[in-house]
């Protein structure tokens, strides 16, 4: 019947040729609708239509997120930080997760930037597509003798069409596409004393994960109109460690260091420019807006405006990257005006805030006066006060061990209405979302901070003897005593190069001699550092195994040596880059 069908149809085509246009369009218009009902059920026909391959099917194969699996997780990050900053383990849980978090949503709007583009595209061919098909059926029989005609009357149609549009100020919402979720940033507050790794744990983090970061220093910041550095100025930094990429500078993050600096504090002539101005020219930087910034490439000098501190990224538009596009450079003398976003840059605040415990100890502590007060002891215990367990219940990531409280500190209680009695304006801080405080070094955290991480103080120094050349070796209580020396100076971590730089100073003037070893008593200052020649190793690993106290002791000879040959091995890991 197929046949005989097509055979009648055929003189048709012949006999007239505008009923054979129209009848021919009518025959083709429901052929493709028959094909289309046909094409799903008979695999077997022809080609009869398009095909698109950025379109979406139907199906649970493709109804699967293909938004893709994490490459790390927050404890990767906390195992790559542990390899280099000993102890804080609350902290760093509490920093991975959001800096992984910040990661996430950076690859998420990417995802639908890329997804929206592809849209974009496909209604943009399949617009084209229903224009060229009205063109066809709307086509007039002038147009075999005058082609073009019809698309010149098209267009002036079109023309005057569009200068008759009202302006319409409601913009419809689409209700076949499902709005995304919109996920806002977390940023952070970190409280600590000095020396305790604030910003080395970040800056350890920054080199996992490929985004432009930097850290300013909030004590050159001003209010605008004054002689200072205006807040807009990290964004600045931000922009010149993404080598002048402006997506890359929207997605990256920015440290302000110092931050307890900027607190509200009374002066004479009323108007502090450099603690209540700069909390107030931060609240729109924080919260999210977008900064212009003038960039004057000089070529005469060696720097543009800033030079860049510390970054590890390599993105498309950096300087280190070898694929993509290199960003092309503004003409010498002449200003060059970015615009950036800062609503997704990630913001951490660092600071001492000295002085802040001891409000939170005064906002918490019972009285210990009158009918039903809480007797308590003056005492401290390790220079700490002793806080009831009950107050900790609420912080994440407490230790296994809820009757353990010496890693945990009164910085730890610290709440918005403390930073407000501290000078902070309550906008700012409203715009903050996680408080985390890092506790101070004991003297075994500091004794594990000259051997345990990559880069320890021993392997550096380890290493620079090397290159004298000399060997240098440490005596265990030698280091206890450095470690001792240094919790005294209350300067965190920075307190071991201190005293590492006194107890070698005359050993680095005497370079080189062959066998250099510090005891207990030269850190003291009860001795000198001992030098040896070629043939002082015996001698050495004697001094070692009498120090230690392992003369006499059954078996303990070996374990000098290992002592000796384990030290050693710092100046094998330095020479390796370990």
């Amino acid at each position: 019947m197929r046949a005989v069908f097509v055979r009648r149809k055929t003189p048709l085509l012949g006999t007239s040729a505008p009923r054979s246009r129209s009848h021919v369009r009518t025959l083709s218009k429901s052929s493709i609708s028959l094909t289309a009902t046909r094409r799903t059920q008979d695999f077997n026909s022809g080609f009869t239509s398009s095909y698109d391959p950025n379109e979406e099917g139907r199906g649970p194969m493709f109804s699967k997120n293909t938004f893709g699996v994490p490459q790390f997780y927050p404890r990767d990050l906390k195992k790559r930080v542990d390899e280099y900053v000993v102890g804080q383990d609350r902290a760093k849980k509490t920093i991975s997760s959001v800096i992984f978090n910040h990661y996430q949503n950076v690859r998420r709007r990417q995802y639908q930037e890329e997804q929206e583009r592809k849209r974009e595209e496909r209604l943009m061919r399949q617009a084209i597509a229903r224009d060229r098909n009205a063109r066809e059926r709307e086509s007039h029989p002038v147009e075999d003798d005058f082609p073009g005609h019809n698309d010149s009357i098209q267009n002036m149609h079109q023309a005057w069409q569009h200068g008759e549009q009202k302006v319409d100020f409601y913009i419809p919402e689409d209700a076949s596409r499902t709005p995304s979720v919109k996920i806002d940033k977390s940023n952070l507050l970190l409280l600590g004393p000095t020396g305790v790794g604030k910003t080395y744990i970040l800056e350890t983090l920054s080199k996992k994960i490929n985004v432009p970061f930097t850290i300013c220093d909030c004590n050159s910041f001003t209010q605008a109109g004054y002689i200072g550095q205006d807040v807009e100025a990290c964004i600045e930094r931000l922009l010149i460690e993404s080598n002048y990429d402006v997506r890359a500078t929207e997605q990256g993050i920015v440290v302000l260091d110092e931050f307890d600096k900027i607190a509200k504090r009374e002066t004479i002539n009323g108007r502090d420019v450099g603690g209540e101005g700069v909390q107030q020219a931060l609240l729109k930087l924080v919260e999210g807006t977008k900064v212009t910034v003038n960039v004057k490439d000089n070529r005469a000098s060696s720097s543009r405006s800033a030079s860049p501190i510390t970054t590890n990224y390599t993105g498309p538009g950096s300087s280190s990257s070898t694929s993509g596009p290199q960003p092309t450079l503004p003409p010498a003398g002449k200003v060059d005006q970015y615009t950036i976003d800062t609503s997704n840059i990630l913001f951490v605040m660092c600071g001492a805030f000295v002085g802040l415990d001891k409000a939170v100890l005064n906002r918490v502590s019972k009285s210990t006066m009158g009918f039903g007060s809480e007797l308590r002891s003056k005492t401290t215990t390790g220079n700490k006060p002793d806080l009831p367990v009950e107050l900790f219940k609420n912080l994440p990531h407490r230790p296994p061990n809820a009757e353990d409280t010496s890693n945990l500190t009164a910085l730890d209680l610290a709440s918005p209405e403390d930073l407000q009695n501290f000078g902070f304006i309550p906008e700012l801080i409203g715009r903050v979302h996680n408080i985390v405080a890092l506790s101070p070094l004991s003297q075994s955290d500091l004794l594990r901070i000259l051997t345990e991480p990559r880069n320890s103080l021993v392997a550096q120094y380890t290493t620079l003897f090397q290159t004298y050349p000399s060997n240098l070796f440490f005596t265990q209580k030698a280091l206890q005593a450095i470690a001792e020396r240094a919790e005294k100076s209350r300067t965190g971590a920075r307190g071991l190069k201190m005293e590492m730089e006194r107890v070698l100073a005359e050993a680095m003037f005497d370079a080189p001699t062959h066998y250099v070893l510090v005891t207990e008593k030269a850190v003291r200052g009860e001795d000198k550092v001992g030098y040896w020649g070629k043939d002082g190793r015996l001698e050495v690993e004697r001094l070692i195994r009498e120090e230690d106290g392992l003369v006499g002791v059954p078996g303990q000879e070996q374990h000098g040596r290992e002592i000796v040959s384990s030290l050693g091995q710092y100046r094998q890991a330095g020479e390796s880059g370990a």
